[in-house]
């Protein structure tokens, strides 16, 4: 049974980093699902006839897809039923959303539902743990309900539905016009509730590579002027998103947070993103998702794009302001965000 309206013929489509396909399906009997091994990030889909399947390739960062597997060298498992390939579930939430969810937009496209989702783990992670503790309201949000299975080894699948990936990385986060309405109607269960101004702060993260300099001060300062500040990672992800849906005013430092935002923010809501790296194409792929998914044109400050997360000195005072805390402050009156 194919799908009609986005099925293609027999030609295979190869993913192009740079250009972001047309929405397509996909659906192989008896393919094989080859996961990860320690050591490489080779996996994927291969055919009953042993040659890798082109479109079950995962876009990771960097314009590098998943390398395709190699055949099982042992006969492989064998599950029955039907079920969608949703790419490669990893703990970094980040790389989670734009690599594990994009091809879930099938899920409203097909003629008969499946039986649940089959998710290739990164290699050496175990992602078991990571759905039960934070990113399974995610997956039960977005799968519809339907239950997640982790291939752990080479498996030949009944019936495999292969969606395109419909966003991703870099040049893909703006996303296909079925997956922008897949996400956004899919998230939106969740109702809004939270405050209008909403800081979304990295200060709490473990690393101290992914915080922000300054960011205990800027926390200070937004709070006087009436914003919450609000640490994602110490709420769940329903949480998160009833926030965001919430808000009419989110400003942060560019990250995880501002993957999930776009796909719930209300339309008239204004977004702001401090740059705290100096990875250009990173800002600019957020930026490209943000509008994308969510209509809007954010802003953007540079002010403390070149300087070291741990460069700030904690609580100083107004006049003993550097430099780029300053032109931060003039950023954000002159933007009319305080």
């Amino acid at each position: 049974m194919r799908s009609s309206g986005f099925w293609r013929g027999n030609c295979p489509m190869v993913p192009d980093a740079r250009h972001l396909a047309e929405a397509r399906i996909e659906i192989v009997e008896r393919a094989v699902m080859v996961p990860m091994r320690t050591g490489s990030q080779a996996c994927g889909v291969l055919g009953p006839d042993g040659a890798p399947i082109p479109m079950a390739r995962t876009l990771l960062s960097g314009h590098r897809f998943t390398p395709d597997p190699a055949p099982p060298g042992a006969p492989p498992a064998r599950l029955a039923g039907r079920w969608l390939f949703a790419g490669v579930g990893r703990h970094h939430f980040g790389h989670f959303l734009l690599e594990a969810t994009p091809r879930l937009w099938a899920l409203d496209h097909l003629d008969a539902r499946p039986d649940g989702i089959l998710l290739v783990p990164m290699a050496g992670r175990d992602i078991a743990a990571v759905l039960r503790r934070r990113l399974g309201p995610l997956m039960d949000l977005l799968g519809q309900g339907l239950p997640v299975r982790l291939v752990e080894e080479p498996t030949e699948v009944e019936t495999l539905v292969i969606p395109s990936q419909g966003f991703g990385h870099l040049h893909w986060t703006h996303g296909t016009p079925q997956a922008r309405a897949y996400m956004r109607h899919h998230l939106s269960r969740i109702a809004p509730d939270g405050p209008e101004r909403l800081y979304i702060s990295r200060r709490r993260l473990r690393n101290p590579a992914q915080q922000m300099p300054h960011e205990r001060q800027i926390e200070k300062w937004l709070a006087c002027k009436g914003y919450a500040i609000f640490h994602p990672e110490r709420h769940s992800i329903p949480e998160q998103i009833a926030a965001y849906r919430a808000a009419r005013v989110l400003l942060g430092p560019d990250g995880s947070a501002f993957h999930l935002a776009p796909f719930v923010a209300h339309p008239q809501a204004r977004i702001g993103l401090i740059q705290r790296r100096t990875r250009q194409p990173v800002l600019d792929a957020i930026l490209r998702q943000i509008e994308g998914f969510a209509g809007i044109i954010p802003w953007t400050s540079a002010a403390l794009a070149s300087v070291a997360p741990d460069s700030a000195a904690p609580d100083a005072r107004e006049s003993a302001l550097p430099p780029e805390l300053h032109r931060l402050r003039g950023d954000l009156r002159a933007g009319g965000f305080v």
